[in-house]
């Protein structure tokens, strides 16, 4: 219908719409009548316009009306002569506006005639509300309705009758609703009437005809303007509503409100009996958030037997929780209510009036303004500004403003205010609450009920039960992983918090995961934006509060006692004896019900679906039969029972039961194994549930301490406490980032957005959660459960450690990430050498892993037959403009880093950001264009760092940072140690003091105050874009248009894995969404409001590719923002460090060493960008666009991918991101920009006062004296003045002999003197509204009021909220109270103010302030520079002052005297304040009553200035244990100083790369060494150190030790390191073998490809990782640890191994361990191939070999050697004898040299030479056929040829006795270090000395090696035998294509003398004879050919290859991992499904 909104399309869904308001009313305190009130609420309304919004077509407004007491009078008059009636008395009839259609509304107004008799009431007539309609907006009026009102009345006592009215209006709200009929009541009631509809303030007054005329009176006038996020607000949903008008948002809606529903399965009402159930549903469907409110409150009003005070009250407590000087009552009262009714939670300033009571309340923590006057004249008017009532200033007896949780109340029959303390006490003791609330109930008391020794003997029994530590089973069944249980459970238990991570998050989904992840990690956590501020749980943490009552809810009702007999629990998390006691106490008569969430294996994964619905009727039948608590327990889990997810379980009870209405009657208690991380814990306590038990994880704890894994000294109790604070702590910050104070709302709340969950798996379990992409359904959900179960307890014999798939770092094997290494080392390969051929590289490797992880990976580009000629593409010169950096800050990175990204986009034209650091002056000032460091983007977030006048004026865009994505909602922290000089002057601080980012709250409050800011910042910089960044979330589109409407010209859509320097893994994690939502909503929705073209949207999240980039834009985004990828194309490796300071390339580090490493240049960046742009324009010519412009929004150009290999990607439903907008709302212009904001810059004040300065600004004039009157509506005035003198004079501002005096009268609009520069002086007789002084920049602002005022100035408030927020410099002097958040964030002013509100110097961190009377709560929170100076009246500073970061200190010191003196002289000459007159006239005396604060921080740097020594690191006490000093945001800085030696004695983990050498000296001496045939290898002296070697390894969240260019066996090196460094060899050992089954072989001869990928291996010796390995392995051995480990069961199934090299053996060793018999061929008499013939013993010790074949022997493995297959036997027989046959033979046949003269004697291949020799050595009985032995004893050797053979021929020659050892080596020597064609982490082609050289150095002097050497011929001694070659140098130059050509050097001939020549020149392939018998074919190299969709599998079906005769010669670890994997592809081929290991170790279940 017309009157109705756009419905849900596409990703926009009305039911996300937000709004905020400005609100007021006046009222005559007697209850007078008068029409002046009328017209004094009209001025109000119209004085508060900028604080609504308009739409599209900006003559519709959001909303406004007005709320009077009915105008008896003029109803009468008019109806006389209307109806020719006469109404009964005021009081005794009850009037309303109806909105109604002309179709119906006779039918309607017929059937509630009807309804009303039936109801004892009669209607007395109806009229048409007179209205004009002339000015209203097009929108407006295309869906005005239709108005009547009607009259009711009946014959019943006044209170009755009341009741009465309510039941009609309610029940015609239910009844009367019919489809496609208008209907809507505005109000019904005795007392009030609505005026209201879709207007403006100024059109309201003239449109309903009734309020100019002067017959209609009232005593109170209640006025709302509505800014709503959307362009099609509604009629119906304007204010004031029945009893309220609201301005704000509640948070926790949709758990109030299915509260409220489930609360209708205990109400009763002795008023209404049964008939109650017929005003059910309380809240209506489809009402806003202050629609549901309204309803519950008019329902406790007229059912609830409360006052509207008290009701009111119920809703919106108090935080009294922590508040210590509340009274006893009072809490006692709040808490008794608190036991029926959850807070309606968040920022909300409500305005609520039953005609005879009218008021206000302001939420818990004061987040939105509200200031009234009371006149002498008896009028108190309540406004959310001043000045919006004009008053003659004598008559003003009372300026003041609402405080946090306080209620301002006028009672207009007993005419007088009530203050807060008075109504709140005569309601406290209005009954025995007190009395009452020892009823309550605790766990102290259930303990109690339940003797000890049961108790004590649970827990005992439980802990038994569980087996020991990391072997426990349950942890797979339940998904906990290795980096799970380090990374997130042990810092809880260790620390008592989160643990921190940095760089965001780019592993998969949940719905694209392949690793079975938890139902959890489906969920989102939302997070407040722009419509609500989130809190700093840490810093206010006086208004957050855990404590919960659970358990059976009274009747609301009635009150009375019964509403304590709750369990009271302080904390959610319940330890093992707190369950053990619920389960068995019967306190009270309680039981509790224990419901089994498992079911039988048998039912299979069809079983899940029927086992909630079980699961959820036993918990109904419980909850009905009367059971107080109920328990979901997943206990009964195991091999035969398969557990029911928690979560599931407890979704589908908690909305069964609020369903059937018994959810009030139980508490639901989670038992539970799966839960255990901080995110776990909120979405059960989302979903409804009441208390958890995380059982495994406190097992897993005990079991830990135990094995000594965690200080063995912890008890129980001390694992209890440190999880449940970890957890408490993690909570606040998740519930703060959605402004959600207390746990009671946030409960059953369900603040989460699901990804990738099915429909059917929401409507059961998750009833009302938005799910957009639809996903995996109850069928996969329970196969991965499935999957789960048999990873547990199926036949996974190679499973030695927990899975560990790598959720948070890169692990070979496993999750994908979008930064893996193979795509760091190309984008780095790239951007460095300009290489195309790299970045192609790049671009394949990067799609593979954004398929893998990413939305936009399901997605691929619709393409034209034949592309269009790329000559036609807009030139990427162009495209790279639409490309940004991302907002790092200069302090999370290094200056080098930042500056060579400012000097990369200014460049190329694009743009850099600032970051929330600021900037230097001297980097935006005077810059060389081609070296320009400036920031066109600057940043302005809560933090205000630096944020001056000429900061602004610097900047192209000015970028409001409302979120982040990597932490939305949340602050940060840079700690003082990284707080260097220069960041603390570009940040304005003090170094060393640490700077606290809150969360973005302060003067983003809600969409007018970022309005708000918006104008500000337009004032401050009239030529810059003003931009808002905002993250991505459900909703955010209406967010986006809400900001569109607040006039910002660009909006950044940031995706959920943004990086960051440092947050916790939860907000990394589990909040936010991905970009391709977040964009695709906001250009949906921006469209549909016809807003699109007034904003530039950016795209912003993990960037990489031009795939990506086109995605974006065919979404809707113009402009892009990239983060991670820049620096990485800069040197970034994804360390994931950046939280530590120790970033070994140099970003993300403050520590001056590693910056010296960095590497990047600005080159770097542009090159990369240039590419990307090139790959953009190949993807537009493919599409056939020629235009960039012409991608944006066009979703036709997208589809979904075909063929996805992914089943649960193939279940999302993507066709709601790619709906075209131009659908939804054609014809609307959608280019981004094109239509100007505007922002009525032209109507300023500052226009006029720049004109009269114009001299000054000229410089032909030093002083001017301006005179002025200003009202609320000139807003951020000067600030557009202080721009211009920004521009001339810079950060210093006007000249020092230059003044501009500016004299003003009146009340000053918000923002007054922001950002004012040095020069300029305001003096305002009057007062003013929020933001005075917000950014002062060295300006003067002097406020007091009217001389005239008969008040006493420092009772009455003279400022608003959050004054001087981030001032810089200057000086600010208010004669009167400053309102809450005085002095946030000051960074260098000083203040004086007579009183200030809470929160009082928060976050402040340099300047003065002095403030002369009281202070409101939670004064000094963060504050950690600057001091503050407090007058103590009444000695109630110390409670009141959060003390964590300050110390209270006397006045005493003679310094601070006299400087508080002067700061009292200047304020009395500038005010003339009387106190301090007063003070000054007996001072020093008045001293004694001050207090002193004075930070720690602030102090400690102090003292050390004044040592001026260099300061320390300062050693830091955390609320845990510091992480190197890592301060996440809830922790303060202290300083103990350092006492270094002990520091020491321990080994540091975290800077050990930094601080310990390489060991380098791994070899016995050369000398020694040399005379004997042992292992080389000084095992003794590297063993000593391996704890300080392994102290190097930083455990990199990108391991390139173990990626492609490192291990391709995938060793998990990083954590085998970490054990040794514990000393833990056993969990070494297992996690080695996990991935090697012979660490003994590659720890000795491989060349270790690990060490070379080592990121410290980049600018220093890398990590060392092989003599680690070996010693680990030969430990166990020495130890005893090794066995044979025999299978239990054999499977029947025969396998044939041919080869018995490492590959053969590998494969053997694996298919043996599951049951497969096999037999393995060997042509040599011993087995080991390569490895027992092949590599000399003193490299390979033949004893080792021979252990190990020992082993698998006795392990089941038969070996048959001298059997030569395809000789002695046939290849094809093996095949049909055996199940299958694996070829793993090797590459043995050697290279030649075809040279006249090879056929000599003395000429030999290598591997000959070597075999025979080894044959000798072992006696072999299995001799050389053609040579009976090798040997150059006294022989002239050559070597042709390097690597590995040639130097075990030179070591084995020298031991032999030659005589002169020399090598040839056809390439050039190489360079020391890397060439540029050889970047990391590639092999390094540089020079090395083995071994063998060194060997050949020490007896001959030389190293043996010729380089550049050609042998040309062998000469012959005339008797057949080699005597001699001859050889030639030659030259390598780069030919016409590029590549190498090889040129001889004239006269460069040689010859040499020889006797034996060995042929080192690597191999060819394998001996063909096997593959020619089973026809098999060969690839080009010579190798055998296998498919290519299974790499093992050769054509022939039995026959599988692996090693190098399949890849060609290789590493001894490629010959491993390749017999590994073809013995899972067996496994596979044999038995269908797999438990063996795929690479890095990980084993899959698919």
């Amino acid at each position: 219908m017309e009157w109705e909104g756009p419905s849900k399309q596409g990703l926009y869904d009305p039911q996300n719409e937000h709004e905020a308001c400005g609100v007021g009313f006046v009222v005559a305190i007697d209850g007078k009548r008068s029409h002046k009130i009328v017209r004094d609420a009209e001025v109000l309304a119209k004085r508060m316009e900028h604080r609504g919004a308009c739409a599209c077509d900006n003559d519709t407004g959001d909303g406004a009306g007005v709320l009077t007491a009915i105008p008896h009078q003029y109803y009468c008059a008019q109806l006389r002569d209307s109806h020719q009636i006469d109404l009964p008395d005021f009081g005794r009839y009850a009037t309303g506006i109806f909105f109604l259609d002309k179709l119906h509304h006779q039918d309607i107004e017929k059937r509630f005639q009807e309804l009303s008799e039936s109801l004892g009431l009669r209607v007395l007539c109806w009229r048409t509300v007179p209205t004009n309609n002339s000015t209203i907006g097009q929108v407006a009026r295309n869906s005005e309705p239709f108005m009547r009102q009607v009259f009711v009345t009946g014959d019943l006592e006044d209170e009755k009758l009341a009741r009465q009215v309510f039941v009609l209006r309610k029940r015609a709200s239910h009844e009367l609703v019919v489809p496609g009929a208008r209907f809507y009541i505005c109000s019904l009631s005795l007392k009030t009437v609505v005026y209201k509809g879709l207007l403006t303030s100024n059109q309201l007054w003239e449109y309903f005809k009734d309020l100019s005329n002067p017959a209609f009176t009232t005593y109170l006038a209640l006025v709302h303007t509505r800014f709503s996020t959307n362009t099609f607000p509604s009629w119906e949903r304007a204010h004031p509503l029945r009893v309220l008008a609201h301005n704000g948002e509640i948070n926790t809606l949709r758990g109030n409100v299915n509260l409220m529903k489930a609360r209708e399965g205990v109400m009763k009402s002795e008023l209404f009996g049964d008939d109650l159930k017929k005003l059910y549903p309380v809240v209506e469907p489809n009402l806003s958030d202050s629609g549901s409110a309204d309803c519950v409150l008019e329902f406790l009003l007229h059912c609830g037997q409360r006052s509207l005070p008290e009701a009111v009250m119920t809703m919106v407590p108090e935080a009294w929780q922590n508040d210590a000087t509340m009274p006893k009552e009072k809490r006692d009262y709040y808490q008794w209510a608190s036991s029926a009714m959850e807070p309606w939670d968040g920022p909300a300033l409500v305005s609520f009036t039953d005609g005879r009571y009218i008021g206000a309340i302001l939420d818990r923590n004061g987040l939105r303004p509200s200031r009234f006057y009371v006149t002498s004249e008896n009028i108190l008017v309540m406004a959310s500004e001043v000045g919006v009532y004009d008053v003659n200033p004598e008559k003003v007896i009372l300026k003041s403003r609402l405080k946090p949780g306080r209620m301002l109340l006028v009672d207009t029959e007993d005419k007088r205010i009530i203050q807060d303390v008075e109504l709140k006490l005569h309601i406290a003791r209005s009954r025995p609450h007190s009395e009452w609330l020892k009823e309550q109930i605790t766990m102290e008391d259930i303990h109690k009920s339940v003797s000890e020794s049961n108790s004590a003997a649970v827990e005992n029994s439980s802990a038994q039960s569980a087996i020991s530590g990391l072997s426990d089973k349950r942890l797979a069944l339940f998904g906990y992983t290795i980096e799970s249980i380090n990374m997130l459970l042990l810092p809880m238990i260790q620390d008592k918090k989160e643990a921190l991570g940095s760089m965001g998050n780019d592993a998969p989904l949940a719905c694209l995961s392949q690793f079975q992840p938890l139902p959890y990690e489906y969920f989102k956590q939302l997070f407040a934006q722009v419509t609500n501020p989130p809190i700093d749980p840490f810093r206010e943490k006086i208004v957050m509060s855990l404590l919960c009552p659970i358990g059976p809810t009274a009747n609301i009702l009635e009150p009375s006692a019964a509403f304590v007999h709750r369990l009271f629990l302080q904390q959610p998390v319940l330890t093992l004896p707190d369950l053990a006691a619920l389960i068995r106490t019967r306190h009270r008569g309680w039981t509790t019900k224990v419901l089994d969430c498992t079911f039988d294996y048998t039912d299979g994964p069809g079983g899940l679906e029927p086992a909630l619905t079980r699961i959820a009727g036993e918990a109904y039948s419980a909850a009905a039969a009367g059971c107080q608590l109920l328990v979901l327990s997943d206990r009964a889990a195991g091999p035969r029972r398969v557990p029911v997810s928690s979560l599931l379980a407890l979704g589908a009870v908690h909305h069964h039961l609020i369903e059937t209405r018994q959810r009030m009657k139980v508490g639901i208690i989670v038992e539970t194994a799966e839960a255990r991380e901080v995110h776990h814990m909120c979405v059960l306590l989302g979903y409804g549930a009441d208390a958890i038990c995380p059982y495994l994880a406190f097992e897993l704890a005990f079991a830990l301490r135990n094995d000594n894994l965690i200080d063995p000294s912890l008890t129980n109790e001390d694992i209890y406490r440190a999880y449940q604070k970890a957890i408490e702590t993690g909570l606040a910050k998740v519930m703060a980032k959605m402004g959600i104070s207390t746990l009671q709302s946030y409960k059953s709340a369900q603040i989460f957005e699901a990804v990738g969950l099915n429909e059917d798996v929401i409507d059961k379990c998750f009833k009302g959660t938005q799910s957009r992409i639809g996903g995996v359904n109850f069928e996969i959900l329970s196969k991965e459960i499935f999957d789960r179960q048999s990873l547990t307890y199926g036949n996974n014999n190679d499973t030695l450690v927990l899975r560990n798939p790598g959720h948070y770092h890169w692990r070979a094997g496993g999750e994908k990430h979008i930064n893996d290494p193979l795509s760091i080392a190309n984008l780095q390969e790239a951007a460095v050498g300009n290489s195309n051929y790299a970045y192609d590289k790049f671009r394949e490797s990067a799609l593979e892993s954004i398929r893998a992880c990413t939305l936009r990976g399901q997605l691929e580009l619709v393409k034209l037959d034949e592309p269009i000629p790329i000559s036609e593409v807009e030139p990427a010169s162009e495209i790279v403009k639409r490309f940004a950096t991302g907002a790092m800050s200069f302090g999370s990175i290094s200056l080098e880093a930042h500056t060579s990204l400012a000097i990369a986009m200014n460049r190329i034209g694009g743009k850099s950001n600032t970051g929330e650091g600021g900037e230097n002056a001297d980097r935006y000032l005077n810059q060389d264009p081609d070296y320009n460091k400036r920031s066109a983007i600057k940043q302005v977030a809560s933090g205000r760092f630096g944020v001056t006048a000429s900061y602004l004026a610097h900047a192209d865009d000015l970028q409001i940072k409302m979120a982040q994505g990597a932490k939305p909602g949340e602050g940060g922290e840079l700690p003082g140690y990284k707080v260097t000089e220069d960041i603390a002057r570009t940040r304005c601080s003090v170094a060393g003091v640490g700077l606290i980012s809150p969360p973005p709250h302060h003067d983003i409050y809600s969409i007018e105050d970022l309005a708000e800011l918006i104008y500000d910042l337009k004032c401050a910089n009239p030529r810059a874009r003003v931009s808002v960044k905002l993250v991505s979330e459900v909703g955010v589109g209406v967010v986006a248009s809400g900001v569109a409407k607040g006039k910002a010209e660009h909006i950044v859509i940031s995706g959920h894995d943004g990086g960051t320097g440092a947050s916790s893994w939860t907000g990394i994690k589990c909040a936010g969404l991905p970009w391709e939502l977040g964009i695709a909503e906001t250009h949906q929705v921006l469209v549909l409001n016809d807003l699109r073209s007034r904003v530039v949207v950016q795209a912003d999240g993990q960037i990489r590719t031009g795939f990506d980039v086109m995605v974006a834009a065919l979404l809707g985004a113009d402009e892009f923002g990239f983060s991670t990828a820049p620096l990485i194309a800069l040197g970034c490796t994804m360390m994931r460090k950046c939280h530590l300071n120790t970033c070994p390339v140099g970003i993300a580090t403050q520590d001056p060493v590693l910056r010296k490493k960095f590497a990047g240049k600005p080159e770097h960046v542009v090159n990369y960008f240039f590419m990307l742009a090139e790959e953009i324009r190949q993807h537009m010519a493919e599409v056939g666009v020629r235009r960039f412009q012409d991608l944006i929004g066009r979703t036709d150009l997208l589809k979904v991918r075909e063929n996805n290999d992914n089943p649960k990607a193939r279940m999302l439903n993507l066709s709601l991101i790619l709906k075209n907008a131009l659908h939804m709302r054609p014809g609307v212009n959608i280019v981004g920009g094109s239509k100007s904001q505007d922002f009525q810059l032209e109507k300023r004040l500052d226009n006029q006062l720049i004109e009269q300065c114009s001299s000054i600004l000229d410089g032909t004039q030093k002083e001017v004296d301006i005179s002025m009157r200003i009202t609320n509506e000139d807003r951020a005035f000067t600030t557009t003045l202080s721009y211009h003198i920004a521009m001339k004079y810079g950060e210093a501002g006007l000249p020092e002999d230059t003044q501009v005096r500016i004299q003003l009268t009146g009340s000053a609009g918000q923002s007054f003197g922001a950002f004012l520069a040095r020069g300029l002086t305001l003096t305002l007789e009057g007062d003013a509204n929020d933001y005075v002084g917000k950014g002062l920049s060295g300006g003067t602002i002097i406020i007091y009021p009217p001389k005239n005022s008969p008040f006493e100035s420092h009772l009455n408030v003279i400022v608003g909220n959050v004054c001087l927020y981030g001032a810089t410099s200057g000086r600010a002097y208010f004669r009167g109270i400053a309102s809450e958040r005085f002095c946030v964030r000051n960074s260098g002013c000083v203040a004086v103010a007579e009183g200030a509100g809470d929160h009082g110097c928060e976050y402040m961190t340099a300047g003065v302030a002095l403030v002369l009377g009281l202070t409101g709560r939670n004064f000094a929170a963060g504050m950690s520079g600057g001091i503050a100076y407090v007058y103590d009246i009444d000695g109630s500073f110390k409670s009141k002052c959060n003390q964590e970061t300050v110390e209270l200190l006397p006045l005493e010191q003679q310094e601070d005297l006299e400087y508080v003196k002067t700061l009292l002289e200047e304020f009395v000459e500038y005010t003339g304040s009387v106190i301090a007159q007063e003070l000054l006239s007996t001072w020093p005396e008045p001293a004694k009553m001050f207090i002193k604060v004075f930070p720690y921080e602030y102090q400690r740097v102090l003292k050390q200035l004044a040592m001026k020594s260099p300061a320390p690191t300062p050693k830091v006490e955390a609320n845990g244990k510091a992480e190197n000093g890592v301060l996440d945001i809830e922790e303060t800085v202290r300083d103990v100083e350092l006492d270094k030696k002990n520091l020491e004695k321990i080994l540091d983990k975290t800077r050990g790369f930094m601080k310990y050498p390489r060991e380098t000296s791994l070899y016995r001496p050369a000398e020694r060494r040399l005379r004997d045939w042992d292992e080389i290898y000084n095992f003794g002296h590297v063993r000593r150190g391996l704890r300080v070697q392994a102290a190097r390894c930083m455990d990199c969240g990108v391991p390139f030790c173990q990626s492609d260019h490192g291990c391709p066996l995938g060793n998990i090196i990083p954590k085998w390191n970490d054990l040794v460094y514990r000393a833990d060899w056993q969990q070494a050992l297992k996690h080695l073998l996990q991935t090697n089954n012979f660490p003994e072989f590659t720890g000795r001869v491989c060349p270790a490809p690990c060490e070379s990928a080592c990121v410290l291996g980049i600018s220093e010796p890398a990590v060392t990782i092989k003599n680690i390995e070996c010693a680990i392995i030969d430990h166990a051995f020495d130890n005893g640890w090794i066995g044979p480990e025999i299978p239990e069961h054999r499977n029947g199934k025969t396998v044939a191994v041919v080869g018995s090299g490492p590959a053969g053996l590998a494969c053997a060793h694996q298919l043996n361990k599951v049951g497969y018999t096999v037999t393995v061929f060997e042509r040599n008499d011993r087995p080991g191939g390569l490895l027992q013939y092949g590599i000399p013993t003193m490299k390979l010790s033949k004893e080792v070999v021979a252990r190990r074949v020992k082993l698998l022997t006795a392990e089941g493995i038969s070996f048959k050697c001298n059997v030569d297959v395809g000789k002695d036997i046939s290849a094809s027989d093996l095949a049909n004898e055996y199940d299958a046959l694996v070829l793993c033979m090797g590459a043995t046949w050697p290279r030649d040299l075809p040279l006249k003269g090879r056929q000599l004697n003395g000429i030999h291949y290598a591997m000959e030479f070597l075999e025979s020799w080894q044959k000798k050595q072992m006696g072999s009985t299995h001799p050389m056929k053609d040579n009976p032995e090798l040997n150059a004893k006294d022989k002239n050797v050559l070597i042709i040829g390097g690597g590995d053979t040639g130097c075990d021929c030179i070591a084995t020659s020298l031991r032999q006795g030659a005589k002169s050892i020399t090598t040839f080596e056809i390439l050039p020597e190489p360079k020391k270090t890397r060439g540029q064609d050889n970047p990391w982490p590639q092999w390094p082609r540089v020079f090395r000395v083995d071994y063998g050289h060194d060997e050949v150095k020490v007896k001959f002097g030389n190293d043996p090696r010729k380089f550049s050497t050609l042998t040309k011929e062998f000469l012959d001694d005339g008797e057949g035998n080699v005597c001699g070659v001859s050889a030639v140098e030659v030259e390598w130059t780069r030919g016409a294509g590029g590549r190498w050509e090889m040129n001889e050097v004239p006269g460069t001939d040689k010859i040499y003398k020889v006797d034996l020549v060995l042929l080192a020149m690597g191999f060819l392939g394998p001996e063909r004879y096997v593959a020619n018998q089973l026809d098999l074919p060969l690839d080009a190299r010579s190798n055998i050919e296998t498919v290519k969709s299974d790499i093992y599998h050769t054509p022939v079906s039995n026959v599988f290859a692996a090693g190098d005769c399949r890849r060609g010669q290789s590493l001894v670890v490629w010959a491993i991992s390749e017999g590994r994997q073809a013995a899972r592809a067996v496994d596979l081929y044999l038995s269908g499904h797999s438990s063996l290991p795929g690479p890095g170790g990980v084993i899959y279940s698919h």
